[in-house]
């Protein structure tokens, strides 16, 4: 998934201390969109949290792993097509970190929600 995720970018990601923005579109054919929903495809919230966490990895520069999922508010549907604005901002926070994150979709917000997210991929 990361990889269909990877071929959607727009372009690469713009990042300064902590902060980082990438664009994506997604095509019909996006593998994420299959199944949700049968005729009418939107980019399902677990696919959401993981764009911004793969932002978040481009930010720190290292992989990370998903501890929780805070303050979530999903609020427009991204469908096949769109140009999704993703945007993420990282804090350290007693051995994690807490990623404020937004989706926007024709500059208005889609999605926020913080990322509580560990380095490294061991458990």
């Amino acid at each position: 998934m990361r990889i269909d995720i990877e071929k959607s970018a727009l372009g690469p990601a713009s990042l300064s201390e902590g902060v980082g923005q990438r664009s994506f579109r997604f095509t019909d054919d996006f593998v994420g969109f299959s199944g949700h929903f049968p005729g009418y495809p939107i980019l399902p919230a677990v696919l959401q949290t993981l764009i911004a966490q793969l932002v978040a990895e481009q930010t720190v520069g290292v992989p990370l792993r998903f501890l929780s999922l805070e303050r979530a508010k999903f609020t427009q549907q991204l469908r096949p097509g769109a140009q999704i604005d993703v945007r993420v901002n990282c804090q350290e926070n007693q051995g994690q970190l807490h990623c404020a994150s937004e989706l926007l979709l024709a500059s208005e917000r889609a999605a926020r929600f913080v990322l509580v997210l560990s380095k490294g991929m061991e458990k």
